[in-house]
């Protein structure tokens, strides 16, 4: 076996950026129930569609990230911390305006869908952080025990 080749194949590093995303949406998709129920005990009907809908641009944003970045990679990866600030502020701006529509129109419950928001972005992304490799050896999520053995 000459230095060069592996013994184990090296996982694949195609659309990190959607399987990250993806596990965060399983997340989030695990802790909706209980979220959207305990609150609406707590609080009523609007309480809970109120977490509902933060818990939707929570998931649309990590998605649209996913999306974003992984388009910049494959077509401008030169230009790809600029697309994904632009988009990081674009998106901010998007949620904001969302907020805005949301406390306006007076539909759910404000301080409920605020606190869900901001809550629920910042447990998922602190819930992933331990599932992700940093190393250029394994990109990503970090891999399975045995995942690559034969």
């Amino acid at each position: 076996m000459s230095p060069f080749e592996f013994a184990v194949p090296p996982p694949s590093v195609e659309r990190i950026e959607s399987r990250i995303a993806v596990d965060l949406v399983k997340k989030a998709l695990f802790v909706a129930p209980v979220i959207v129920v305990a609150l609406g005990l707590w609080r009523g009907v609007d309480a809970a569609l109120g977490a509902l809908l933060a818990l939707v641009v929570v998931i649309a944003n990590f998605l649209a990230s996913a999306a974003i970045i992984g388009w910049a990679a494959r077509t401008v990866p030169h230009a790809l911390p600029g697309v994904a600030l632009l988009s990081f502020l674009v998106r901010l701006a998007a949620i904001t305006a969302i907020g805005a529509g949301v406390k306006a129109a007076g539909i759910v419950d404000w301080p409920v869908f605020g606190i869900t928001l901001v809550v629920t972005y910042l447990g998922l992304l602190f819930w992933e952080l331990p599932s992700i490799s940093l190393t250029l050896a394994s990109p990503g999520l970090k891999p399975k025990p045995g995942q690559f053995e034969e």
